[in-house]
């Protein structure tokens, strides 16, 4: 059994004294793989420079919308020209009106140049989410033409049907082992097996048996084993599917 997580940040500082022991000791936890999301251009380089290092590591480059306002001229261009450099997606991208909404017309600009950027390089996106549903879908309806993974996926039943209807793909993390994670362990499901995929987005959203510790991507397997609980079938069923998937859809 081989697992992938398809969402970790394991290039942010929390990672700074251990990054490259977890990345080694991956294949002791069943995991294949752990694909890295760019928030800002800094991040970003890493990414790229840590892939090269590592074949179990993947890149990601983005602005997050988080850090739209920390951006420099010239960084969508470096973000592109990076991509070219091995990105296996643009992400993570999209908006966040949880923290501020003072940035909400430059966190729509951004979001939308870095889709029409994934547009121009053949690339799928990974789409960040807080707080913003309805504008982040007014923007999707038109780039339903690129490969999209809601990443944490954490709206409800309804929202969840549209982004079937138009092929995306849904990520689900920790939330899911959480007694609050409603939404989420309905998504874990509803989404068919063949659009579904396995995140830690570590250090953030500790499975409940560690919660209060850092994540990272060897706990994967707790919201592989949650799912498969909650759909009534096999661990492996669930490993086997959202490996295929995430190959497929990050093109590893």
């Amino acid at each position: 059994m081989k697992l992938i997580d398809s969402h970790a940040h394991l290039t942010s500082e929390e990672f700074d004294q251990d990054r490259l022991f977890i990345l080694r000791d991956l294949s002791n936890f069943f995991v294949e793989a752990v694909v890295n999301p760019g928030t800002n251009l800094a991040n970003s380089r890493a990414n790229i420079a840590l892939a090269k290092d590592f074949d179990n590591f993947y890149a990601q480059v983005g602005i997050h919308p988080s850090d739209v306002d920390q951006m420099g001229e010239n960084d969508l261009e470096e973000i592109e020209r990076l991509a070219k450099e091995g990105a296996v997606a643009i992400g993570e991208i999209g908006l966040d009106y949880y923290w501020t909404t003072e940035t909400k017309a430059l966190q729509k600009e951004v979001f939308i140049k870095q889709l029409e950027m994934a547009r121009r390089l053949d690339l799928p996106v990974v789409i960040h989410n807080r707080d913003a549903t309805e504008d982040i879908m007014e923007i999707l309806k038109d780039y339903t033409d690129l490969k999209v993974q809601i990443h944490c996926f954490s709206t409800d039943e309804k929202t969840l049907e549209t982004y079937m209807d138009w092929g995306f793909y849904i990520s689900l993390g920790g939330v899911v082992t959480y007694k609050d994670g409603l939404n989420e362990k309905q998504a874990a499901a509803l989404v068919p097996l063949d659009r579904l995929m396995l995140e830690t987005d570590s250090p953030y959203l500790t499975p409940k048996t560690f919660r209060g510790l850092r994540n990272d991507p060897r706990r994967i397997i707790e919201v592989a084993q949650k799912i498969a609980e909650i759909r009534g079938q096999k661990l492996s069923t669930i490993a086997k599917w959202t490996s295929k998937n995430a190959k497929e859809f990050f093109n590893l």
